[in-house]
């Protein structure tokens, strides 16, 4: 059930980033930019891996704080997006801005995304689903 909801949730950001994608290439166009499709839909799918981070973070939290799933989910996107914020902007040292999943993605269309670093953040989120696939389970035997 809950790998279920998982891949649907995975399925619905990826047709909807695909869409986002889409509709800025449609607007290039619109305004006579030449921005091909596939730059567009690269761009709009750089940011999949953080989107991914914050679904294996829910799934995690489902396992184990179910009541902490929003807060668990949202927190790699919103507190990444705060915490690289405060980092550029007060002069705090370098390496807290790098704790922000943000401060690893490459400014695509305009470089080649960061490979590594969407691996890393993907890989983490499979390990933090799996995780909570299994705090799932023991959850559910014990209620």
């Amino acid at each position: 059930m809950v790998t279920a909801e998982a891949a649907a949730a995975l399925g619905g950001v990826i047709a909807l980033t695909t869409v986002a994608g889409a509709a800025a290439w449609s607007g290039t166009k619109a305004v006579g930019a030449d921005l091909g499709l596939c730059s567009a839909l690269s761009g709009a799918w750089n940011v999949l891996p953080v989107t991914v981070l914050c679904l294996g973070c829910a799934a995690l939290a489902l396992g184990w704080v179910p009541r902490g799933v929003a807060a668990f989910g949202s927190f790699p996107a919103a507190g990444g997006f705060l915490l690289n914020l405060i980092a550029e902007t007060s002069g705090l040292p370098a390496w807290i801005g790098r704790l922000s999943p943000f401060a690893h993605l490459a400014a695509v269309p305009g470089a080649s995304v960061n490979w590594p670093a969407a691996f890393l953040m993907t890989g983490i989120a499979i390990l933090a689903a799996a995780a909570g696939a299994i705090g799932h389970r023991v959850r559910d035997l014990r209620g």
